[in-house]
């Protein structure tokens, strides 16, 4: 083996955290457009967002330190469409926003090309 070439990575043991393909089948994970999103009252974490895959929904979600309601509308992100509803702060979530976390700064998982929103992630 030539000294240039590197060793693949071994993947950590987390056995005990693996889900099968069944569990994973069991996620509807979707792309939907930001349509609005404003801060949630008396919190410093949370934003409403209106989010259409293809219908409306709200979605709270704990993005405000690293996000402007402003510059979030006409995003294509990706959600969990099917997770149960909660309620935050008095609003009822409806999904879930998908994002990347690196220490203190956190980027939401976005499409590379346009495409309709409420399309599936596959």
């Amino acid at each position: 083996m030539s000294e240039n070439k590197k060793q693949p990575a071994t993947l950590p043991d987390e056995s005990s955290n693996l889900i099968d393909f069944a569990e994973f089948k069991k996620l509807d994970l979707r792309v939907g457009e930001i349509v609005a999103a404003e801060p949630v009252k008396k919190s410093d974490r949370l934003l409403k967002l209106t989010i259409k895959a293809p219908e409306e929904r709200t979605v709270v979600a704990g993005i405000a330190q690293h996000c402007q309601p402003e510059d979030l509308i006409g995003k294509f992100v990706i959600i969990v469409a099917n997770l149960k509803p909660t309620k935050l702060m008095g609003i009822t979530s409806n999904g879930m926003v998908l994002a990347a976390k690196d220490g203190d700064r956190l980027v939401l998982t976005t499409v590379s090309a346009p495409i309709p929103a409420g399309s599936r992630v596959a």
